[in-house]
């Protein structure tokens, strides 16, 4: 399994908005300086974690944007569906109409992906904001 770019780089903006926010909004920009990534791409990453909640942005000259909930609030499952992360195992954890694509026949191991890909979700759900930044 491979965690992309993608959230890589959300946590780690996310991180950012955390620990150096002290309750004001932080700039794309800025955050782009102090985590050394690409402003287009951060752009992009904050129009879906603003969409599904995680941040909220103030206008003006001193705006920016800061996290919409509390640190403990936000787990890595909900930054990775903000980004649109697929970490499914297999296409049949995806795709529940069609089970049968990998032989032609009836997939006897969906409900061993199925169970693995529940305890991933579960898994990331558990690790919070919180702890990713207590490691920093």
């Amino acid at each position: 399994m491979h965690i992309s770019t993608k959230t890589g780089y959300a946590v780690r903006a996310l991180a950012e908005l955390a620990l150096n926010s002290n309750g004001k909004p932080i700039s794309i920009s800025e955050i782009c300086k102090k985590q050394n990534l690409p402003i287009k791409y951060l752009e992009q990453l904050f129009r879906n974690l603003k969409k599904n909640g995680l941040v909220k942005s103030v206008h003006g000259s001193k705006g920016g944007y800061s996290l919409n909930r509390g640190v403990e609030e936000i787990s890595l499952n909900d930054i990775m569906q903000a980004v649109m992360e697929n970490y499914s195992l297999t296409y049949c954890t995806v795709d529940k109409e069609n089970l049968d694509y990998c032989t032609g026949l009836p997939c006897g191991f969906h409900d061993l992906w199925d169970e693995i890909q529940i305890h991933l979700e579960d898994y990331f759900d558990s690790i919070k904001l919180k702890q990713i930044i207590s490691k920093l």
